[in-house]
C-alpha cells in the first residue's frame, strides 16, 4: 500500500502520531510518500527528520507544477500518478481534486 502525507497542517497538527505511523507503515512493508506544496526539499527533509518522519519517497511542488496543474489540482494529480491508496491532507479544496482510486482523511474536519 502506498500512504501519502502532507506537511503543514496534516503533520504538523500531531507530528508524534505521524512519526509512529510513518515507521509501522514502513515496518509492516508499505510505503510512505511526502506530497507537499513546499519547494525547499532540503530543509523539508530537516524538518521531517526532526519530527522522526521517516518515508520513502519525498515529493515536493515547483511552481511550473503548479501552473500545469492549478495550485490545488496539484496534489490530486501526484496522488493519480504515484497510485497513492490513502492520503492524509488537511484542505478540502486539495481533496476535491484527488479521484475516487485514493481513500482520503482529513485530520481537521474542514467543510
Amino acid at each position: 500500500m502506498k500512504v501519502a502525507l502532507d506537511i503543514d497542517d496534516t503533520i504538523t497538527r500531531h507530528p508524534a502520531f505521524f512519526a509512529f505511523l510513518s515507521k509501522a507503515l514502513l515496518d509492516a512493508g508499505h510505503e510512505v510518500v511526502i506530497l507537499t506544496f513546499r519547494e525547499d526539499r532540503a530543509s523539508t527533509a530537516a524538518d521531517l527528520a526532526g519530527w522522526g518522519i521517516v518515508y520513502t519517497h519525498l515529493i515536493t511542488s515547483t511552481l511550473d507544477a503548479h501552473f500545469k496543474h492549478g495550485v490545488n489540482a496539484w496534489k490530486g494529480a501526484m496522488c493519480k500518478q504515484h497510485r497513492i491508496d490513502l492520503f492524509f491532507e488537511d484542505s478540502m479544496e486539495v481533496l476535491r481534486h484527488v479521484d475516487g482510486g485514493t481513500v482520503c482523511f482529513s485530520p481537521v474536519g474542514r467543510y
